[in-house]
Formats: structure tokens, C-alpha cells, sequence
């Protein structure tokens, strides 16, 4: 497991590096374009390093606003909470991850967040609908 935790990190500092180089080439051939001169790769590099930042901390809000995720609620989602509460104790896990519903038809869970802190669930009410007690027991284990 920590293994895989490493191996995800690595991927991760890989891919946000990958993004920094190509938005700094980016915004540095659009300055350029404004003939900025040797200024360009100064903005080009502030401006990737800002966006990769809050990127990377604002990645949960920003995937819960894109998807129109809303909280899970106990009066609402009574099952489902449950299942979570149930896990968080079997498991051992010091911090409940938030609880969101997407409003969609298709039966579809994700998780995100950058770390325990932030972490975030997220299901479809297709899944809720279609999937009994158990067998979304098993979609919020994994």
C-alpha cells in the first residue's frame, strides 16, 4: 500500500511539472507575441507556478463544482452515511471523509482530495437507486 502511495506521489509531481513547462510555453510565446522580450519568461513561470498551486489545493472544490455535487445529508441519504460511518470505524480511519451526491441517472462513484484532511466521496444518485446495501458497500470500501 505505501508503495502505491509513493508511486502516486511520483506520478503526481510528474504530471503538475509537465503542466507547469507547458503553460509556461504557453504564456511565454503569447508574450513574446507582444514582443515583452526576457520579461516573458518571468510571467510565463509566475503564472504557471500560481495556477499549478491553486490547482492543486482547490482540486477537490473544483471537481464538487464541476460535477454539481451536493452534501450528503443524514435525513436524505440515511443509507449511505451509514455505510461510511460503518467503514470509518471498521477501518480505523482517524477523519470521515466529506459525503457528496451528483444528481445523474448513470450509477458512478470518485473520490478526490489531496490528502486525508480533504478528502472527499462522491456518488451518483443512478448508484444509490441501483446498487442495494451491500453492493454500494462495496463501491465506498474501494
Amino acid at each position: 500500500m505505501y508503495e502505491d502511495i509513493r508511486s502516486n506521489k511520483i506520478r503526481t509531481g510528474f504530471i503538475v511539472s509537465i503542466f507547469v513547462i507547458v503553460v509556461t510555453l504557453i504564456i511565454y510565446y503569447i508574450c513574446m507575441a507582444f514582443d515583452l522580450g526576457i520579461v516573458s519568461i518571468i510571467i510565463a513561470l509566475i503564472f504557471s507556478c500560481i495556477s499549478a498551486f491553486l490547482s492543486y489545493y482547490n482540486s477537490d472544490k473544483i471537481i464538487l463544482s464541476m460535477s454539481k455535487a451536493r452534501p450528503a445529508t443524514h435525513e436524505e441519504n440515511q443509507k449511505l452515511v451509514n455505510i461510511l460511518e460503518a467503514l470509518v470505524v471498521s477501518s480505523g480511519l482517524g477523519i470521515t471523509p466529506k459525503l457528496y451526491v451528483v444528481e445523474d441517472n448513470q450509477p458512478n462513484a470518485f473520490a478526490t482530495g489531496r490528502d486525508p484532511q480533504h478528502s472527499v466521496i462522491c456518488v451518483t444518485t443512478g448508484l444509490l437507486e441501483k446498487l442495494d446495501y451491500y453492493e454500494l458497500e462495496g463501491v465506498i470500501r474501494t
